[in-house]
């Protein structure tokens, strides 16, 4: 998944992502625990992104999640 993919899901999401980078903060961007566990349901049932929670909780910017989720949808 690339930047670009991941603020589009978010805005789906409906977070507001102008403006945002690889740099922005999770939380400065708006990502609640709330935000991101619909996230990982998101990714794993429509996306098919094996995450969880708790790696999302573990990511401070938004590149992190960016990272994780490409790592965790390469194929094994």
């Amino acid at each position: 998944m690339t930047f670009e993919e991941l603020t589009l899901l978010l805005a789906e999401l409906g977070l507001d992502t102008a403006g945002s980078t690889a740099e922005t903060g999770r939380e400065e961007a708006g990502l609640d625990s709330l935000l991101l566990t619909e996230l990982a349901l998101v990714l794993r049932k429509e996306r098919g992104v094996p995450v969880e929670e708790e790696e999302l909780y573990a990511a401070v910017t938004l590149g992190d999640i960016e990272r994780l989720v490409a790592r965790a949808s390469e194929p094994v």
